[in-house]
C-alpha cells in the first residue's frame, strides 16, 4: 500500500478545520478560521463559484441531503438549501463552538458535538430538537456509529469514550480512553471500535466484551485529530498535530504508510480533518490553509 498527492488546494486565508462532500461527486466544501465555506472542483483543482461567510470560525460541515449544515464557534448551526444558497434555518441551542456534525441515516437524526460537554439530537426534516444530552464536563469531540446503528460512541474532552443505546440514549458504557483528551473515534468492519487521543495513542476496544481494551498503539507524536476507515479497500487513515497522516492496515500489524511533508509533500503544520472521497482517494485539511487530495494505491 501507497500514497501519492494528486493536488493541493490553495484558497483560504486561515486554518481549516472542516470538510464534506460537494453538490457533485467530484465536489467538496471546505471551512475553517476565515468564516468562508469553499466549494472545490476536484477535476480542476479550483474552487466553484460557491461560498458562504459565517459569522464565526467554522468548525464543522455536513452536506445532508442538499442542505449544507455549518457549525461554527459560537455555536451556531446554519442550514443552507444548496440550490437556492439561503439559509433555511439558524439553530442556536448552544453558546460554544460545534465540534462535530453527525448524520445517523438509519434513524433519521443530526447529532451536534458542542464543546459545552453537550450533544444535540435534531430531526432534519424540520429541524426539531429530539433530544440534548448532557454528557460530560469537557468538550465533546466527534460522534460515530456502529454499522446497525443501535450504538453511538462520543469522544470526550475528559478523556472518556462515553457509548449509549440509540432507542433513549442511555449510557451503558463508560471507558476511560485516553490521558487528557479523547478526539477522534470510529468503528472497525469487525465491529470493534478504535479511538485517538491528544496523548497521541491510538487504542482498540473489544465491543463483544464491553469494549475492553485490545490494542494501544503509540501512533503519531502529538494528538490525533480524526481517524477514517476505507472497508473496502481495507485501511485506516489518521490525522495529527505532529503534521503527518498514516495509513494502516485494519488490523494495524503491518508498519504504517507515512504522509509527511518531507517525503510525500504533506502538509506543513497540524493536519485537522480527513474526508473519504471514493474507494482509493481521500481529503485532508491543516493549520497550514490547504487541502490536498490523497490516490492510494494497494499495489
Amino acid at each position: 500500500m501507497n500514497a501519492e498527492k494528486l493536488h493541493q488546494l490553495t484558497a483560504h486565508s486561515g486554518a481549516l478545520y472542516a470538510l464534506a462532500h460537494g453538490r457533485t461527486t467530484n465536489a467538496l466544501f471546505s471551512a475553517g478560521g476565515d468564516r468562508v465555506v469553499a466549494e472545490w472542483n476536484l477535476e480542476r483543482a479550483e474552487t466553484n463559484a460557491f461560498a458562504v461567510r459565517t459569522e464565526s470560525t467554522v468548525y464543522s460541515l455536513l452536506n445532508l441531503d442538499n442542505k449544507l449544515v455549518i457549525g461554527t464557534s459560537n455555536g451556531g448551526m446554519h442550514v443552507i438549501d444548496l440550490e437556492t444558497k439561503r439559509e433555511l434555518r439558524h439553530l442556536k441551542l448552544h453558546d460554544k463552538g460545534i465540534f462535530h456534525l453527525f448524520n445517523d441515516h438509519t434513524n433519521s437524526r443530526v447529532y451536534a458535538c458542542c464543546a459545552d460537554g453537550s450533544v444535540s439530537v435534531w430531526n432534519p426534516e424540520d429541524w426539531s430538537l429530539l433530544w440534548h444530552l448532557n454528557l460530560s464536563n469537557q468538550k465533546i469531540r466527534r460522534a460515530t456509529q456502529n454499522s446497525d446503528a443501535s450504538l453511538t460512541a462520543f469522544a470526550c474532552g475528559d478523556g472518556k469514550c462515553i457509548i449509549t443505546e440509540n432507542k433513549n440514549h442511555q449510557v451503558i458504557f463508560e471507558i476511560e480512553a485516553h490521558e487528557e483528551s479523547c478526539n477522534s473515534l470510529a468503528f472497525l468492519p469487525s465491529g470493534n471500535l478504535i479511538t485517538g487521543g491528544k496523548d497521541a495513542f491510538l487504542r482498540i476496544w473489544d465491543s463483544n466484551k464491553g469494549f475492553s481494551l485490545i490494542k494501544e498503539i503509540p501512533a503519531h507524536n502529538y494528538a490525533i485529530y480524526d481517524i477514517i476507515i476505507n472497508q473496502e479497500s481495507g485501511w485506516v487513515a489518521t490525522a495529527s498535530r505532529d503534521k503527518t497522516i498514516k495509513l494502516w492496515d485494519l488490523e494495524f500489524n503491518e508498519t504504517p504508510i507515512r504522509l509527511d511533508r518531507a517525503k510525500k509533500g504533506g502538509h506543513l503544520n497540524s493536519v485537522n480533518g480527513l474526508l473519504m472521497l471514493d474507494d482509493n482517494q481521500f481529503a485532508s485539511c491543516s493549520d497550514d490553509r490547504s487541502i490536498i487530495i490523497w490516490k492510494v494505491d494497494q499495489n
